[in-house]
C-alpha cells in the first residue's frame, strides 16, 4: 500500500530535486603486494623508495620505503587498475615496470637493483632512458604539481613519442580533461579506446565529454558502456533507482538503493531515497533509520527540510 501526503507529494516524487549522480571510477576489489629489493650480489638494500603510479588516476601516488632487509608491502585498494612500480636508490641504476595484480591476491614482486660496477659484472647492458617514459612521467608529475597546460603538453609529447601506446593517448585525455578541452579530451580517450578496448576507466572521461558538447547520443552510449562495466557501482545503483522512484516504483529502488549503501554506507542521498522509497511502502521503522541517518551524514543537505518533515510526521 503506497502512503500519500498532499502536502509532501513533490517531495516523494523528488521530480524537481532528483538529478542522477555523476559516474564514478569503479572502486575495485583490493590486493597485496610486497616483495625484496636486493643488489647485485644478492645483499638486501636498505632505503630504496618505490613509487607507485597509475595512468588511471593521474592523482594518485603512493611512495614506500624498503626496510633493513631489503623488504616492502603495500595495499592496492582498487585491483582493477594497472600500476607502475619505480624502484629508485642513489648510486643505483632506477627499475621501473608496470604489472597489474589480480584482484584478491598477494603478489610477490622482487626486484635487483645494480650498480654500475654491479652491471657490468653481471653482463646487464646499461639501462638507458626511455623518451617515451620520460614524457610520460614528466606529464604526472606536472599534473601533480597543478600544472595543467604543462601536463597536457608533456603527454601530447609523449603521444608523439609512442602513437601505438594506448597509455599515452589516454594520458592525455585526462590532461585535456581539467583544461576542459573537451575536443583533444574526447580525440585521445577514443585514440586510447582503439588500441586497448579494456581501458574501461575512460568512460566517465567520455560520458562527461561528450555531455558537456551537448552530444547526447554519445553520452548515453557512454553511460550505458560504464554501467555495463561496473554494475555494482554504488553511483550507478543510485542512478537505477532514481529512474524507478520517478515512475512510483518504489519497490523496485529499495533493494537497489540498500545495495548502494552497502556498497558506500556514507551515502546520504541513497539514504535519503530509500527512507522515502520506505515511507511509500508503509515500513515507518526502516524510513525513520534511513532519514535519521540521511540528516547525520548531511544535515544541511538539500533535502534535509523533506527528510525533517517525513521524521516530525511519524514521532
Amino acid at each position: 500500500m503506497h502512503i500519500r501526503f498532499s502536502h509532501a507529494a513533490s517531495a516523494l516524487l523528488l521530480s524537481s530535486t532528483l538529478v542522477l549522480s555523476g559516474t564514478a571510477a569503479a572502486q575495485g576489489a583490493q590486493a597485496r603486494v610486497q616483495g625484496t629489493v636486493k643488489d647485485g650480489k644478492g645483499q638486501p638494500l636498505e632505503g630504496v623508495q618505490i613509487t607507485i603510479t597509475t595512468l588511471s588516476s593521474a592523482r594518485f601516488k603512493d611512495l614506500r620505503t624498503t626496510d633493513k632487509s631489503g623488504k616492502w608491502a603495500t595495499i592496492l585498494n582498487n585491483a582493477v587498475w594497472k600500476y607502475t612500480y619505480k624502484f629508485e636508490k642513489p648510486g643505483y641504476f632506477p627499475f621501473q615496470e608496470e604489472k597489474k595484480i589480480p584482484i584478491g591476491t598477494v603478489e610477490t614482486f622482487d626486484v635487483t637493483l645494480y650498480t654500475q660496477e654491479q652491471a657490468v659484472a653481471a653482463g646487464k647492458a646499461e639501462i638507458k632512458k626511455d623518451p617515451f617514459v620520460e614524457a610520460y612521467n614528466g606529464a604526472v608529475e606536472e599534473f601533480q604539481a597543478g600544472q595543467y597546460p604543462e601536463a597536457l603538453a608533456k603527454a601530447e609529447e609523449a603521444t608523439k613519442l609512442g602513437p601505438d601506446k594506448s597509455n599515452g593517448w589516454a594520458l592525455a585525455a585526462k590532461m585535456a580533461s581539467p583544461l576542459k578541452d573537451w575536443d583533444k579530451a574526447i580525440t585521445y580517450a577514443e585514440k586510447a579506446l582503439a588500441l586497448d578496448p579494456d581501458a574501461t576507466d575512460l568512460y566517465p572521461l567520455l560520458l562527461t565529454a561528450y555531455r558537456e558538447k551537448g552530444d547526447k547520443v554519445k553520452a548515453a552510449e557512454y553511460e550505458k558502456k560504464f554501467a555495463s562495466a561496473n554494475p555494482d557501482d554504488p553511483d550507478i545503483l543510485y542512478n537505477q533507482a532514481v529512474e524507478l522512484y520517478n515512475k512510483n516504483d518504489f519497490k523496485g529502488a529499495a533493494p537497489i538503493l540498500a545495495k548502494a549503501i552497502e556498497a558506500k554506507p556514507d551515502y546520504a542521498k541513497a539514504h535519503f531515497l530509500l527512507g522515502m522509497s520506505y515511507v511509500n511502502l508503509n515500513k515507518i521503522p526502516e524510513m525513520k533509520k534511513h532519514l535519521q541517518e540521511y540528516l547525520k551524514l548531511d544535515p544541511k543537505g538539500a533535502d534535509a527540510a523533506v527528510a525533517k518533515e517525513m521524521l516530525d510526521a511519524f514521532k
